[in-house]
């Protein structure tokens, strides 16, 4: 084999390497995939107007990946997917769905309180929201960032709900409460 064929082949493998490592480092930048995807998110921390500070998203092709990952693999099904629980102290604060009834690409938000921190949705998820899992007593889901504009709320820990009709495909931010 000529010299010239040496390098060409090196250059083919380098080049498809690339192609093989590019979409796993924008999954991990918080970019998922363009198919159907199931992610994670992580409270990191609080700022004091209750804004929750989250991980970039980690990103699955399934929702039983995406919920084995946000419960560190300690899922306990009791009856279904949305219903598990941790060891220690976070937990699924809500899981979004861009389909009704769960249905749909996901996003779920793992936290430790529900007292009235606020996410804001990553700018691929915006106005995507039709359903979501309570982990908490109540989601209060925003038209705007920051918990402004117009909101509803689904109610019901462990339960589904699909957002009233005026409210579909506007969600911006969710703030997890007690009740």
């Amino acid at each position: 084999m000529s010299f010239a064929r040496v390098r060409l082949a090196l250059l083919l493998s380098a080049i498809t390497a690339i192609t093989v490592l590019v979409p796993a480092a924008a999954s991990a930048k918080g970019k998922p995939p363009p198919a159907e995807s199931h992610c994670v998110v992580y409270v990191v921390g609080q700022a004091e107007d209750g804004k929750l500070t989250t991980s970039n998203p980690d990103c699955y092709e399934t929702k039983a990946e995406a919920a084995t990952a946000a419960s560190g693999g300690l899922e306990t099904r009791n009856s279904g997917l949305d219903s598990f629980a941790m060891a220690g102290s976070t937990f699924t604060l809500g899981r979004h769905y861009d389909g009704y009834n769960g249905t749909g690409s996901s996003i779920t938000v793992v936290g430790s309180s529900c007292t009235g921190g606020y996410w804001n949705t990553p700018t691929w998820f915006d106005n995507r929201t039709t359903s979501s899992y309570n982990g908490c007593g109540r989601l209060r889901h925003y038209d705007k960032p920051g918990k402004r504009g117009s909101s509803t709320n689904t109610y019901g820990a462990g339960t589904t709900d699909n957002l009233a009709a005026w409210m579909n495909n506007r969600t911006e931010s969710v703030a997890y409460y007690s009740s």
